[in-house]
């Protein structure tokens, strides 16, 4: 009678057959390497120095487990498996799953959501007092300065957050900090937490990006105009941005940062509005020679420079990060100069730049998951 393989034969067949196919996969290529958005650079192969083996073993596993060949496709899979399969996070310190497969940062910007993070009253003092010397240099230079906040998603979608993140506390440090400088300072702030609210309620349109933590072109073009309302107060020859001046075309896009984090952004896509001038720009880019921090991975966002000649309109200052990106198109079409100084997530005054430059309208827009950097010490643990 004839025996048939045993279990045991037939696992050993297939992890023989796994152990080929690997090899002849490195040789001729037979399955396509896909690409990993990783955050940190890959470990190196290290240097075989016979007078000192010891650290060579543990430095060449480092290496070899960052290039294993399969390496890229099996954390892909297993993202896949994770997301699609049982909505589980590769990182939930980093990213959450939402429901509907939102995707919201999670860590300490979850911390500022859920109030778990609370400002002191030292805080709030140091804060203000830090803001109100900005302020007045801005204005002993002949400016006007402004603080103006772009809400979290999580503020504007709280209802796409997973089911188990509860509220700590009623008030976010966001609203303590706005509620205090309102009551102990004479410090501008541009409020956009509710023009988004309204305009959520408004529209059907999505505000933000599912796949990503930022706003999304129509939200940043309604910030621009907020800014723009708040401005003429004080400078009542600024322009306003019509309704015709901009459509939205929608585009297909891969998964952005939060599904990159994910090692997703390949298998997950996201339809997004993309802002279209209907009108001629004058205003244009000019050169200047400031030089990016050498950590600054952006160099080319460090600075951007905008001008229209022969402009008598006020000049703009701001420094910001990412959120403020969409913003510089429609805004610049109104100001003789506008400088926007994207300064490495600081926020700090930048005295020597605003010095150069001599604008007559400051602002610092800080995304309200870093307004911890207005701190003069800032949680160990507060970080993007």
């Amino acid at each position: 009678m004839r025996k048939w393989p045993t279990y045991h034969h037939l696992l050993a067949g297939l992890f023989g057959a796994v152990i080929l196919l690997y090899w002849v996969d490195r040789a001729v290529e037979l399955l396509p390497v896909p690409a990993l958005q990783e955050k940190r650079k890959l470990a190196e192969k290290p240097v075989l120095n016979p007078s000192f083996l010891d650290p060579f073993p543990k430095d060449y596993e480092s290496y070899y487990n960052d290039h294993f060949h399969w390496r890229n496709g099996l954390i892909r899979l297993k993202n896949y498996i994770n997301y699609y399969t049982f909505k589980q996070s590769n990182l939930p310190e980093e990213v959450l799953i939402g429901q509907q497969d939102w995707l919201f940062k999670s860590g300490f910007q979850l911390d500022i959501y859920t109030g778990k993070f609370q400002f002191t009253i030292r805080d709030l003092e140091g804060i203000a007092a830090e803001l109100q010397g900005r302020k007045s240099e801005v204005e002993a230079a002949g400016g006007k300065y402004y603080l103006c906040i772009p809400p979290q998603k999580h503020s504007i979608y709280p209802e796409y957050l997973p089911k188990a993140v509860q509220r700590y506390n009623a008030q976010t440090c966001t609203e303590q900090l706005v509620d205090y400088l309102a009551e102990h300072t004479d410090i501008d702030y541009i409020d956009l937490f509710g023009p988004i609210r309204d305009r959520k309620e408004r529209t059907d349109s999505l505000l933000y990006h599912v796949t990503d933590h930022h706003w999304n072109d129509i939200t940043a073009l309604l910030a621009a105009k907020e800014i723009l309302n708040y401005l003429r107060k004080d400078f009542p020859s600024l322009g306003m941005i019509k309704d015709t001046d901009y459509k939205f075309n929608y585009a297909e896009f891969d998964g952005m940062t939060l599904a990159q984090m994910l090692g997703i952004e390949q298998e997950v896509k996201e339809r997004a509005p993309v802002l279209t001038p209907m009108i001629q720009h004058e205003a244009k880019d000019s050169i200047r020679q400031y030089v990016a921090p050498h950590d600054f991975p952006f160099k080319s966002d460090y600075v951007v420079d905008k001008r229209i000649v022969g402009s008598s309109a006020p000049a703009l200052f701001m420094v910001r990060e990412s959120f403020a990106s969409a913003t510089i198109l429609p805004l610049s079409e109104h100001f003789s100069r506008s400088f926007y100084l994207f300064d490495n997530w600081k926020h700090n005054f930048n005295a020597p730049i605003f010095e150069a430059e001599q604008p007559d309208i400051y602002i610092q827009m800080v995304w309200e998951g870093l307004i911890f950097n207005l701190m003069n010490n800032p949680p160990a643990d507060a970080k993007w």
